[in-house]
């Protein structure tokens, strides 16, 4: 599930980003934000590059592998979303979920 994160949160910014900012962004630790990127990178969904305005900075981004899994998955993703919490709250408690949700963000 972390790697599944992982490969959403870099779609979703639409940039490469570096190790902290999704540490931050999922609420992981560096060394575990590490071991998934190093499982992500052997499996060849992401790639890490030196950062070209400073080579002190290392960006993880998606590879092609990574976003035809994001493809593949998440219609997979949001029908369980749905039919494990979406059916079980009414459109109502959705927006209110989706709002709460949002302010966690």
């Amino acid at each position: 599930m972390g790697r599944w994160c992982v490969l959403v949160a870099l779609k979703s910014s639409g940039r490469a980003m570096v190790p902290s900012e999704l540490s931050d962004d999922l609420a992981v630790t560096r060394a575990n934000i590490s071991n998934l990127l190093n499982s992500l990178e052997q499996a060849g969904r992401i790639r890490r590059s030196f950062d070209p305005t400073n080579r002190r900075r290392i960006l993880v981004d998606l590879t092609p592998e990574g976003h035809e899994i994001i493809l593949n998955v998440w219609p997979v993703y949001e029908q369980t979303i749905a039919q494990n919490v979406g059916n079980k709250l009414t459109l109502e408690e959705q927006k209110q979920l989706e709002t709460l949700l949002k302010k966690l963000v």
